[in-house]
């Protein structure tokens, strides 16, 4: 019982941050527009989705059986162990995530977000590229129209030519 408690702490926790910040989050309704979805909205659906998944997680760590646990950890850890192990993989999707963040900045959220996933998958060991092509492009294309259209975040342009593509694209999906 005390092993199970012990995991359950941190959700727990987590779910008591995430009520705080829910309730925190209370004042951003007053900045809103009619008709349109507050600046409220979004954190506090991410907020519930956390609390939720917390709460489930918890409540499925307090209430699972010892053995049932010592079991699954059993073959989990023999599953991992065969599993082979790329470091170097893991420090490039690390090298390459800190880089798309600077990268947005020049080359903007489109440009940046197509070469990030393009590079990732690779990274990532997938190599057919057709497919790595089309899925950065729709994923990055998706991506800004969900941002910029329905969530109204206003993402960067990049400089140069680049806001210059990123602005045609922009006016390309009827965004202004």
């Amino acid at each position: 019982m005390k092993a199970r408690l012990l995991a359950a702490i941190p959700y727990a926790a987590l779910l008591a941050g995430a009520a705080w910040l829910f309730h925190r989050t209370a004042d951003f309704a007053a900045l809103g527009r009619p008709g349109q979805l507050g600046p409220d909205f979004w954190p506090r659906a991410v907020l519930v989705l956390l609390m939720v998944t917390c709460a489930l997680e918890a409540g499925r760590l307090f209430l699972a059986t010892a053995r049932r646990q010592t079991a699954a950890k059993s073959q989990r850890e023999d599953e991992e162990a065969a599993m082979p192990r790329y470091p170097m993989l893991l420090g490039a999707g690390i090298v390459l995530t800190i880089l798309y963040v600077p990268g947005m900045r020049i080359l903007g959220f489109f440009l940046a977000t197509v070469i990030f996933l393009a590079a990732f998958m690779l990274v990532g060991r997938y190599r057919r590229f057709g497919v790595i092509a089309v899925t950065s492009v729709v994923g990055s294309l998706a991506f800004v129209f969900v941002f910029m259209k329905v969530v109204y975040v206003s993402l960067p342009l990049g400089v140069g030519p680049f806001q210059w593509v990123s602005t045609r694209l922009m006016s390309l999906l009827g965004i202004h």
